[in-house]
């Protein structure tokens, strides 16, 4: 699953619409749920508002291995630690910025690629020689699924793993950067105040209410993007009424590659609403321009993005990368991860110091069973043309 060309210069003004970070093209079925191909729609972010402040770096904590600092000392040898990403380099700096204090000899290099081609680019230059590639971090599960099933991470077993929930190490050397939520985006101007939709359900009664007026006015990912059918299928399979709704809705959806260009269409009233829109470029353009874009959780089911992150086996710095994997699954990193922009998850991280915390989205949206984790369930060849199938057909194709 390959992604639109990508823009190597991100201007900060623009990150909001960075079409690359979103996945593009056909659906690679039969791996994976969220395996249908690269799923970089949760790619690189706008940094809140809110988190323009310095991370507060603990001190080790007391659980940490008492050989601990035989990693610490190797890793002053080593010195560089590079990291391949879907992120931008905005994003990395308050995580690297609060890294680097605690390990002030080590220098962060990171890129910015698609999802797919962050594993890409690591086998190409694994088969021809090695990698530079410490760290892994990508929102794509179908290339972390065969990442791990030929063996390439490395086993390591962080000390801050019984500290996380489940989802924060879905399979062994896997390990979760973060939970991004997926929204409804609606144009505040253009509707009225009783209409914002605050879910599926609710977008229902709005396009019956004037079917005229919103034909081919909402919009959503096309089945055919691997990051749209992940969503879309999870969101689906989730719930047992799920296609009542669908069936009544998607005549209405006019349907797009990546959540830029369903922010832009919104905003310009050339669609009036939309749903399952990444966070990630929803929020930090609502900022922008909030007198337009209005966003909202869903509350007939509340899709979370898990994006993940591994060392490969072939890291030609482990001690560095091992420290820096701990220190974005601790406390003080997953603060530093929402200030790049992202969504924390760790029970410990409060609102006051994370206000879009996962914990937070769990309460807003009225408990986990509202939740729907877009991660790494299996899904064979039929169930997934099936549902393309029916899911086309409700538009009209």
């Amino acid at each position: 699953m390959m992604d639109e060309s990508r823009k190597r210069s991100i201007p900060a003004m623009k990150a909001a619409f960075d079409r690359r970070v979103f996945l593009r093209g056909t659906l690679l079925a039969g791996t994976s749920l969220a395996g249908m191909g690269a799923l970089s729609a949760c790619g690189g972010a706008s940094g809140s508002s809110d988190a323009k402040k310095t991370v507060h770096v603990e001190g080790r904590p007391s659980y940490y291995p008492s050989d601990y600092d035989s990693m610490v000392e190797g890793s002053k040898a080593e010195k560089k630690l590079t990291i391949y990403s879907n992120m931008a380099e905005y994003n990395w700096k308050p995580i690297s910025d609060a890294f680097t204090k605690l390990y002030p000899w080590l220098t962060v290099s990171t890129n910015n690629l698609d999802s797919a081609e962050v594993f890409q680019k690591y086998y190409s230059e694994s088969a021809s020689g090695t990698s530079p590639a410490a760290l892994m971090v990508s929102g794509d599960p179908t290339s972390w699924i065969d990442f791990i099933k030929k063996g390439s991470a490395s086993d390591y077993k962080s000390p801050e793993t019984d500290k996380l929930p489940d989802f924060g190490q879905p399979k062994p050397g896997l390990y979760t950067f973060s939970a991004d939520p997926i929204l409804m985006g609606y144009n505040k101007t253009l509707l009225k105040k009783e209409q914002y939709p605050t879910g599926l359900a609710s977008l229902v009664k709005l396009v019956e209410s004037d079917p005229e007026k919103f034909k081919n006015k909402i919009t959503t990912y096309d089945v055919e993007n691997s990051f749209g059918y992940a969503i879309e299928y999870s969101w689906a399979n989730a719930r047992p009424d799920s296609w009542d709704t669908l069936d009544k809705l998607l005549p209405f959806v006019r349907a797009e590659q990546s959540s830029g260009p369903m922010v832009e269409k919104i905003n310009s009233g050339e669609y009036l609403a939309g749903f399952f829109l990444s966070s990630t470029v929803v929020i930090p353009q609502a900022e922008k321009t909030g007198a337009i874009l209005g966003w909202g959780y869903i509350d007939d089911g509340m899709p979370m993005f898990l994006r993940g992150m591994a060392i490969p086996k072939t890291s030609p710095t482990p001690n560095s990368a091992k420290l820096m994997l701990d220190f974005l699954l601790s406390h003080s990193g997953q603060i530093a991860v929402y200030q790049g922009g992202f969504t924390p998850y760790r029970t410990d991280v409060t609102d006051a110091e994370a206000p879009r915390n996962y914990n937070a989205i769990v309460k807003k949206v009225g408990g986990e069973d509202k939740i729907v984790t877009v991660g790494y369930d299996p899904i064979t060849n039929a169930q997934a043309k099936d549902f393309k199938a029916k899911w086309n057909s409700g538009m009209g194709k």
